[in-house]
């Protein structure tokens, strides 16, 4: 992904900004650079959904609420019947919300980054079954998913320096600057902030702040520590084998042709 990620406006979606680059997740918010996130550092992407059961089952009560109130089964009935109504209504619209999902969730072991896609709970569908395929933990079930895990495994076993701490290297840019972790910073081009900061911005929903006004969501940021430290423990090129073993085994072949 050198050089940054080259993406049409055009095939970003209209309201949030993001779209997907092969397993990038491109985020053009106006005024700031493109910011792009390697799938393949997660080990999950997927939409988060709230049960929508217990406000279908609060909105039901509320509704034999209505009914008793109407009868005059219950004291005052009229008034009770109107302020159930109401709140019937509130609880039936709030599992329909429930039940369609405008949120991507980023997870990387026990880190959690929700993302709101603002144009629709199926425009969020797409991108999360897009980007899922080419997440650590997802079977592999596509040609193009296969090759590129097949060139990044030959690319760690022989010891590519700019690949031996893991797909964190390059896990995540702004604009043309790569974002990596050297020591105890996190490093954005020539920008560099204590991981202690990063997470206390992470932890308060906060941006770090770049020169020009730019700005990079700090969770964001967190993922690539997260990776990195995963990375250094070695679990990168155990799963990546896994998942390449399982998809030669379904399809039947043993190497690309």
């Amino acid at each position: 992904m050198g050089g940054g990620v080259a993406i049409e406006s055009s095939e970003l979606l209209p309201r949030s900004g993001i779209g997907v680059d092969g397993p990038h997740l491109v985020i053009a918010p106006p005024g700031n650079p493109t910011i792009a996130l390697d799938a393949r550092l997660l080990d999950r992407v997927e939409l988060i959904n709230r049960s929508a059961r217990g406000a279908y089952v609060a909105g039901a009560v509320a509704a034999g609420g209505v009914v008793a109130g109407v009868l005059s089964l219950i004291p005052g009935g009229p008034f009770v019947a109107a302020g159930m109504a109401y709140l019937a209504h509130e609880r039936f619209s709030e599992g329909r919300r429930r039940s369609t999902s405008r949120d991507l969730l980023l997870v990387l072991g026990t880190l959690e980054v929700a993302l709101h896609v603002a144009d629709g709970p199926q425009a969020a569908k797409r991108i999360a079954d897009t980007l899922s395929q080419y997440s650590r933990t997802a079977p592999i079930t596509r040609p193009e998913v296969y090759q590129d895990a097949k060139r990044r495994m030959c690319e760690q076993e022989s010891g590519n320096p700019d690949r031996s701490e893991g797909e964190s290297r390059v896990g995540l840019r702004v604009g043309d600057e790569t974002v990596l972790v050297s020591g105890e910073y996190l490093e954005v081009g020539e920008i560099r902030f204590r991981i202690p900061e990063v997470r206390d911005y992470a932890l308060r929903g906060g941006n770090l702040p770049l020169p020009g006004g730019r700005l990079l969501q700090a969770a964001l940021g967190l993922l690539v520590v997260a990776a990195d430290e995963r990375a250094r423990n070695g679990e990168d090129l155990k799963i990546l084998g896994e998942r390449i073993s399982a998809y030669e085994e379904w399809t039947g072949r043993n190497a690309i042709r």
